[in-house]
């Protein structure tokens, strides 16, 4: 009878889908809550998401970044999940939600900081009778993988992947979790977002699109940054918080999918009795915000860049209006991947250093955005002006908007959405995010799921005539010129006392919940003789996997042969993606050709390969490689093409001494490479000018004489595509022996080392370890993932729960040990820290405790041991990457799937297992540390205890030979 009674509360909806979306199922709870199912037997686990259709466009006027807080804190548990004592924690909860109401009323700055200290102690005492992390604890007991969430304007999401038979136990958390949260440890994560806000104070990438957001949508909440105004989040209000989750988190403005190994009539009555707990109430009303009106050209400049780029802003249209996709095409012919649109010949063609176009479109809003970057002249060692790059950009769009438009590229753009289509469709993660969209944006999934037809329903008319219609005359000139990031708006954090959780603790909600029945365990193992293999010359080797997803082939092409042989081959290769055919065709020529059959070729260079992809429908798979076989035989590289890789080359290391993300990056490469790091054994700036396409030719000729792996996945009989690859791929007879892949020396550290890079500039220090271990062995896998599971796994982990969830100093941090391509060299282990210049030698202190005195928690054991047995039988390879993969664990040592040798190992591990593998790999042993940071907040002498400091300077860092910068 109950049963019977749970069943009442779906209300079915019939949906016409097509084929592949045949284990779709829809419905909703009787208490508006949206569920969508998606059936796919052939995953080794399921994908589920609880997505809210709210974010930062909800935010209050007078608060904004409530969206992105709440997300935060969504992990903290609710009035079961992390209570040990909640008759004794309600009222410290209240007296907290009280006190942060009287310092946003205070006014004196004293009194303020005296009410946040009082929010400080009561979060303390409240910490010590609650486990704030213990959702996180239960997910990894279940083995969640990525336990994750996101906000955006119009959107907020919670997610991760599970085990099939653990569906039981991730619909009662993932429902309870909505039912009475608890903002646990406001105090503590406020401080982490803090460190986000200043973090993204050295991105100069999130600085421009935020002045740009703020331009083109004026007027609006998507003018304004998700993580909120730098006055509100240092005025925050725990009450307007829960206010801001009671008006918005409602079950009609919610929707539970869940894709992958499932299936939707055994756990439908189980979604029901979980979600359907959660009470119905309205939603508010939306305020409506009036579109920018944009008339005529308008301009606006800030040099906040590293380099000078140009941003046209057009009106658009918002996710759901009717002209969506014509003008996602009209877009796609000013650039698209195939590098078939206007902007993108002018980029070919060395008019530009860069040129891209792309929607911004929103739930209420839309805009279209073109963005170019001026070419940079290696003469002059300057870029063209910011006018120069705008009138070119006029004059490819002024074509586009006359409709001065071949029909071959409008078919072929099509055509190459519905393959990017059928490709997303592969994936549940890309799955789910397409019903997310759906159910955010209000769309009719039977639309959404036939989108191939929707897009080959567009005519020529309709792309024509959206764009005249949107790319007029009409739109705002953003220049970013080169200038330093404006830092005044940063946050400083407070030095509050830690949250010290009671260690060894859970609730009685976690005992039940540790307790509960879980489905079926299938032990299902990879099978390495899926993937087929055939000797395809002397030494080539060719490798088979079937594709029972759709009639989308790849193919990778891998000579063995790289960079460290020939330093200019990435160059090269670089220019492969614009060439043409020596005799036959033009760079544009070929690329038309290529897009008629609907296929997108890729190349690139390693240390240790030359990599060439192909991908595109099979009933053209011959004609394609036709074409490429050509290309790769007869380049015709251009010299206008060399001229701009120059010039990009030489405009990016005349900026990265004053880019903090290089400068972190070069210092990272110093401490693993000292002088061998790739920022400095690299090609000379005299070496980048004087290159030469006849000697770029050759290099893309020898690496092809080597020996080469061809990796195809297709649905086409393996005899068949053999037949087709061996006569019209470029493969040589008695190809040259490769030696890759190799391992590139690393650093010995002999003594405790610290390289301080002193720079003003940065809003957060950068701190880097490394640390040589012992040689790899595939015996200490399960070893090394144990201990960073242990050491640095997620919110769990020793890192992330004692830098971030006590102590508030970082946003992101962790530590792991890494291994090379081949058995028997050395492994190492490699961590990092992003936080405040104030905080960098508190931050240092505590994460090198960790490493030499390792707090040890054997409570953790059975969490970690279920983690790690339930990733390893849940964890596959994609099946277009099935045969790299098996191919790297033979490399590895392994004749089978490592999980069928490693799960017994995993049962039979005890926490004494993983300290002695500290003890005897990390404990004690010489480690080097790379920090940048503020000279004036970072004391060198503190440093100094910590072992041998080495100043650095940016010149260290970088090749100086024949430097022109």
């Amino acid at each position: 009878m109950k049963l019977l009674k749970l069943f009442t509360l779906l209300i079915m909806s019939a949906l016409a889908l097509p084929s592949f979306g045949q284990g779709l199922k829809a419905f909703k709870l009787k208490n508006g809550l949206s569920v969508y199912i998606w059936e796919d037997n052939t995953k080794s686990d399921v994908f589920g998401i609880v997505g809210v259709r709210t974010g930062a466009v909800n935010d209050p006027a007078s608060y904004t970044g409530l969206a992105h807080y709440l997300e935060h804190v969504m992990f903290k548990g609710t009035d079961k999940i992390g209570a040990l004592d909640w008759a004794t924690e309600e009222p410290l909860y209240k007296q907290i939600i009280t006190k942060y109401d009287e310092m946003a009323e205070e006014t004196d700055p004293g009194k303020k900081e005296a009410i946040a200290k009082e929010i400080n102690d009561l979060t303390v005492q409240a910490g010590k009778i609650s486990v704030s992390s213990e959702f996180s604890n239960l997910m990894e007991s279940m083995g969640g993988k990525g336990v994750n969430a996101g906000t955006g304007y119009d959107l907020t999401f919670y997610h991760n992947s599970f085990p099939p038979y653990q569906i039981n136990k991730w619909l009662e958390i993932s429902s309870q979790r909505f039912m009475h949260p608890v903002f646990r440890t406001f105090q503590t994560e406020l401080e982490t977002v803090y460190e986000e806000f200043n973090r993204s104070k050295d991105n100069p990438g999130r600085i421009q699109n935020d002045f740009i957001m703020g331009k083109a949508f004026e007027g609006h909440p998507y003018s304004r940054s998700i993580i909120g105004l730098p006055d509100h989040l240092k005025n925050p209000r725990l009450s307007k918080l829960i206010q801001f989750y009671e008006d918005w988190y409602t079950p009609e403005n919610m929707v539970l999918i869940l894709v992958g190994n499932i299936n939707a009539n055994q756990i439908s009555g189980r979604i029901a009795g979980t979600f359907g707990r959660l009470a119905n109430k309205p939603t508010p009303d939306r305020i409506k915000y009036p579109n920018l009106e944009i008339k005529g050209r308008t301009q606006y400049t800030a040099k906040i860049g590293n380099y000078p780029s140009i941003n046209l802003v057009y009106q658009g249209v918002s996710t759901g209006h009717p002209d969506k996709k014509a003008l996602e095409i009209a877009l796609s012919l000013l650039s698209n991947n195939n590098r078939t649109g206007v902007l993108d010949k002018l980029t070919i063609d060395g008019e530009l250093t860069q040129g891209y176009a792309y929607p911004a479109f929103m739930r209420e809003q839309g805009r279209c955005i073109i963005s170019c970057i001026p070419l940079y002249d290696e003469n002059q060692r300057r870029f063209e002006s910011t006018k120069t790059a705008e009138k070119k950009a006029l004059k490819a769009i002024e074509q586009i908007a006359n409709g001065n438009i071949e029909d071959w590229v409008i078919n072929a753009i099509k055509a190459n959405m519905c393959r990017d289509f059928d490709l997303m469709m592969e994936s549940n993660e890309r799955k789910g995010e397409t019903l997310l969209e759906a159910f955010v944006n209000e769309q009719d999934l039977n639309k959404v799921l036939n989108y191939k037809d929707e897009v080959m329903g567009v005519t020529i008319d309709d792309i024509k005539r959206v764009a005249k219609q949107y790319l007029n005359n009409d739109y705002l000139a953003i220049f970013i010129e080169k200038g330093k990031l404006d830092k005044k708006e940063k946050i400083k954090k407070p030095g509050y006392k830690p949250v010290e959780p009671p260690v060894g603790k859970q609730s009685l909600y976690s005992q039940q919940f540790k307790t509960m029945p879980i489905g079926k365990v299938d032990e299902t193992f990879l099978n390495f003789a899926d993937v087929k293999s055939k000797k395809i010359n002397e030494r080539s080797q060719f490798f088979y996997t079937p594709n029972s997803e759709n009639n989308v082939f790849n193919l990778t092409l891998k000579y063995g042969v790289g960079q460290r042989e020939f330093p200019q081959l990435n160059i090269a290769a670089n220019l492969m993606n614009n060439a043409g055919v020596m005799g036959s065709y033009e760079p544009q020529d070929l690329k038309k050709e290529l897009s008629k059959l609907n296929a997108t070729c890729e190349v690139f260079a390693t240390d240790d390969y030359l990599y060439i992809t192909m991908r595109g429908y099979e009933e053209n798979l011959q004609a394609a490689c036709q074409l490429l076989s050509r290309q790769i035989l007869m380049p015709k590289l251009d010299d206008k093409q060399l001229a701009r890789i120059k010039g990009s080359l030489l405009g990016e290391r005349q900026q990265r001494k004053e880019n903090v993300q290089i400068l972190a990056d070069a210092l990272n490469q110093y401490l693993f490479y000292q002088d061998k790091s790739n920022y400095i054994d690299e090609l000379t700036d005299k070496q980048i000018i004087e290159l030469k396409i006849s000697e770029l030719t050759g290099d893309i000729n020898r690496a092809s004489n080597y020996e080469a792996q061809i990796y195809y996945t297709g649905t086409l009989p393996m005899e068949n595509v053999f037949e087709v690859l061996s006569k019209n791929l470029p493969l040589v007879a008695n190809e040259k022996e490769s030696n890759s892949p190799q391992v590139k020396q690393m650093a010995a550290v002999k003594e405790n080392t610290i390289y301080f890079l002193p720079n003003s500039d940065v809003e957060q220090a950068q701190l880097f370890f490394y640390m040589p271990t012992t040689n790899f062995d595939k015996k200490d896998d399960v070893l090394r993932d144990a201990f960073y599971q242990y050491f640095s796994g997620s919110f769990n982990g020793l890192v992330l729960s004692e830098l971030r969830e006590k102590r508030s100093m970082v946003y992101t941090a962790y530590g792991v040990v890494r291994t090379p391509v081949l058995p028997g060299f050395p492994t190492y282990f490699s961590g990092q820290i992003g936080t405040q210049n104030d905080k960098a030698v508190e931050a240092l202190t505590v994460y090198m405790d960790l490493l030499n005195n390792m707090p040890k928690n054997p409570d953790r054991m059975d969490n970690i041991k279920s983690y790690l047995r339930q990733e390893a039988l849940t964890t596959q390879p994609d099946f277009r990457d099935k045969a790299a993969y098996v191919e790297m664990c033979k490399r590895r040592g392994y004749t089978q799937d490592p999980s069928i040798e490693n799960v017994p190992k995993i049962d039979a591990l005890t926490f004494e297992d993983i300290v002695k593998y500290y003890e005897e790999n990390i404990k004690g042993r010489p480690i080097a540390i790379g920090i940048m940071g503020n000279p004036k907040e970072i004391s060198l002498e503190q440093l100094g205890k910590f072992g041998k400091v080495v100043k650095l300077t940016e010149k260290k860092l970088f090749n100086t030979k024949d430097a022109m910068f």
